[in-house]
């Protein structure tokens, strides 16, 4: 048997989820508030920050990526991407999406998104989506090596959080 010790390394921190979403919303609440309307800048700030974000994708993600690329069936990929949206967008690894459409040529698609801790009772931390949907627009450009446009259809805020949604449509060029 004997003597032993117990050594636990650590040389990461790491921040309790609770806190960093509060200081995420409390960032996109003041952005919107000292930079109202400008919805279009929080997108373009997500496509560019494509350029700095080290993602991690797992195995699976990342062999789901490489099989779409160059692949001329678009309805592929449009059916796919709801399957490894969470996998970039760290603060709602629970959302829910569902596609509404994909026209019959397969160049465009609309998904709807539920259960989303950016749209609890207000629309102060709706930035985050607009960030998000260029995230997405530039992560599936630089991952398809094709034009990809990423827009925002409608948001909807309801006092019952499971009533509330935003629609996102992806369109292939």
């Amino acid at each position: 048997m004997g003597a032993y010790k117990l050594l636990f390394a650590k040389k990461e921190k790491y921040i309790p989820f609770e806190m960093a979403i509060s200081y995420y919303k409390a960032l996109l609440s003041n952005f919107k508030k000292y930079i109202p309307n400008r919805e279009e800048l929080a997108q373009k700030i997500g496509r560019e920050a494509v350029k700095d974000i080290k993602f991690a994708f797992g195995p699976t993600t990342l062999k789901q990526l490489k099989g779409l690329k160059g692949h001329p069936i678009s309805r592929i990929f449009l059916e796919g991407f709801k399957n490894f949206y969470s996998a970039y967008d760290i603060f709602q690894p629970n959302i829910e999406i569902t596609i509404l459409k994909i026209d019959q040529e397969g160049k465009n698609a609309t998904y709807r998104f539920k259960n989303s801790i950016f749209l609890e009772n207000s629309n102060d931390f709706i930035y985050h989506i607009y960030i998000m949907c260029g995230i997405s627009e530039g992560i599936l450009n630089r991952a398809l090596k094709r034009e990809v446009l990423c827009k925002v259809d409608q948001i909807y805020i309801s006092d019952k959080k499971e009533e509330s949604f935003f629609d996102l449509i992806i369109k292939l060029e």
